[in-house]
């Protein structure tokens, strides 16, 4: 059920963000409804795309931190899980909106140096999603236990991982931006 419901506020935020687009203008009147539904079906589209990744990755770090560390996750089934990645991943993507900004903003004024701006955005991203666990696990709306430090090594884990695919893809951007530019 709460799948369902989080797909409903997924549809809610997608038909606010077609009317925002619309009030200032940035999209044009549709040439009919159907086209109008199409692109709020692709806004919904977009942020379910943009949660369930995360998700996906959160459930398997949740099924590899059992496997490595043991049963520092219990859950009652698999779609506990689910939803708990689910709500987890929502909260992060919230917050983290307005840490880019922030992040980015902080980083760009005062000029630090690449490196010392990963580790930045990974102590940022770590809390987030330390938070975002704690704040689900307090919701206590789904079936889903984490024991002593479990919270500490998902979060860790999580984070490390986003940070280093985002590292590499900056990584493989910039070194092919350097060959095209020599080419």
């Amino acid at each position: 059920m709460s799948i369902f419901s989080f797909m409903l506020v997924l549809l809610f935020i997608s038909i606010v963000i077609y009317t925002i687009l619309r009030k200032t203008d940035v999209v044009d009147e549709p040439p009919g409804a159907i086209a109008g539904f199409f692109l709020i079906f692709l806004i919904f589209f977009s942020l379910s795309f943009v949660i369930i990744i995360p998700s996906a990755v959160l459930s398997v770090v949740s099924l590899g931190v059992n496997f490595l560390f043991g049963e520092y996750i219990t859950y009652d089934s698999l779609l506990s899980l689910l939803t708990f990645s689910l709500l987890v991943s929502g909260f992060v993507l919230f917050w983290s909106i307005f840490l880019v900004f922030i992040g980015k903003g902080i980083s760009s004024l005062l000029r630090f140096p690449k490196w010392l701006t990963f580790v930045l955005e990974f102590i940022f991203s770590w809390i987030v999603v330390h938070l975002s666990i704690k704040l689900v696990l307090n919701m206590k709306i789904i079936n889903v236990s984490i024991w002593d430090n479990g919270t500490l090594i998902l979060s860790f884990f999580v984070s490390f991982l986003f940070i280093g695919i985002d590292y590499v893809f900056t990584a493989f951007k910039q070194r092919n931006q350097n060959t095209q530019e020599h080419a």
